[in-house]
């Protein structure tokens, strides 16, 4: 890369403000530095912010040397990976655009595909605040954005060849059947949707015990999946297996888990898979997480509380660094704030206070093991009323001090604390 870092900042912003197109510069850690974009856009009606969704992309193992086209939900967008004397520094990422005006029928096809859990006005304001802009167009500004980073003309035909995305070459019929025919040579097969369907069925029902049955013949067995990346073997892989956490993380939401549980845990594994380096360490790993989430459900099912006592769980694990009264949690649950505490003691079988107490010392755990806060701050963040009490209280639950835990050897630490 020959562009200075201001100029490529300066290039960046020019891109935005001609062509109302957002675009982002992601580091080689995963880490956005910048971004040019509107507010709108910011908005998104998905689970998953839009951020989150093209990081997993933009730190490549084995980085491309012309821009990488991608689509999802309509949604198009391309990448150019950034090196300095074969050094990979990050990703300049270029989207979301539509290629045309969303009609309501995909609007409808996507709200349905999400079974309602997408708000279908706020689909639509999304939608309309993206620019349109066509691939052939999106596809000049890439190299115009290419020429300028790298000072290398490319060969437009080269680039659309290499980016089935941009759909701009006909692929006739003889081509797909040789396509088709080298994946049986190969063994190389998309997951079978039914076992899929049964695996995500058996998540949201916490059927632990069935699991070993899909894990024998599924998209986790050894047959090799179809693959996303034809560059890279592994990085094909990793976002298969990427796309299937996102599922299973889902089927267990729909099933009872926290929604904030279900992401922490799905950002954790993902975060974990990308570390790995061959085939079976992340097949082995994706086990792992399909059978946590289910453990997980399994357990809610177990515990089977009413509604207001569930409604009251999910309230705290979602607010352990804001304030949490019992006369809130009462209006909350619509009970009087004694018949809330004794209920909640009946079933759970400690106090609120204890239950929000002990969640709170599992998080103190977690920013010990994976940040580098104080002590001081953890138990302002997790309101602790001062440092000394924070301490005394962490060593009830614990055994140990905050300074002594954090001393032992920190590579212990795993989502196995996370509130059930």
């Amino acid at each position: 890369m020959e562009l200075a870092d201001e100029d490529l900042r300066y290039f960046c912003q020019l891109i935005n403000e001609a062509h109302h197109i957002p675009v982002y510069y992601v580091n080689q850690f995963g880490e956005f530095e910048y971004e040019f974009s509107t507010i709108a856009l910011q908005q998104n009606p998905y689970d998953f912010p839009f951020k989150q969704q093209i990081s997993i992309y933009s730190n490549e193992e084995d980085p491309t040397d012309f821009p990488i086209f991608l689509s999802n939900s309509n949604l198009n967008f391309f990448f150019i990976h950034l090196k300095r004397e074969n050094h990979f520094l990050g990703s300049i990422i270029v989207g979301p655009v539509l290629e045309a005006e969303i009609s309501d029928e995909n609007i409808t096809k996507i709200v349905d595909a999400y079974k309602g859990s997408v708000n279908k006005r706020k689909l639509i304001d999304y939608y309309h605040s993206i620019p349109i802009i066509d691939k052939q167009q999106l596809l000049a500004i890439s190299l115009l954005m290419y020429d300028l980073i790298y000072r290398k003309k490319l060969d437009k035909s080269f680039v659309i060849q290499n980016n089935t995305a941009l759909n701009l070459v006909n692929i006739e019929s003889k081509d797909l059947d040789l396509e088709l025919s080298k994946g049986r040579q190969n063994l190389i097969f998309h997951s079978n949707l039914s076992y899929e369907r049964v695996l995500l069925d058996y998540v949201k029902h916490g059927q632990k015990d069935k699991l070993k049955d899909i894990f024998d013949y599924s998209i986790i067995g050894e047959a090799e999946l179809g693959l996303l990346s034809k560059r890279n073997r592994l990085r094909s892989e990793k976002n298969l297996m990427i796309t299937g956490i996102a599922l299973v993380c889902r089927a267990a939401i729909e099933g009872g888990l926290n929604d904030e549980i279900a992401f922490t845990l799905s950002d954790f594994y993902i975060q974990q898979l990308e570390e790995l380096g061959s085939l079976k360490a992340i097949l082995k790993l994706t086990e792992e997480a399909i059978s946590d989430f289910t453990n997980r459900v399994h357990q809610l099912n177990e515990a089977k509380y009413s509604a207001p006592i569930t409604a009251c769980q999910n309230y705290i694990y979602n607010h352990l660094y804001g304030d949490i009264s019992l006369d809130h949690l009462a209006e909350l649950c619509h009970l009087s704030p004694n018949y809330l505490s004794s209920l909640f003691k009946k079933e759970v079988g400690i106090p609120i206070s204890e239950f929000i107490q002990q969640l709170r010392i599992d998080e103190a755990k977690k920013l010990l093991d994976l940040t580098n806060y104080s002590i001081a701050e953890i138990g302002t963040f997790l309101n602790f009323n001062d440092q000394s009490y924070f301490i005394k209280t962490f060593k009830k639950h614990t055994g140990l001090t905050p300074k002594q835990y954090r001393k032992r050897d920190r590579g212990t630490g795993s989502l196995s604390q996370l509130g059930q």
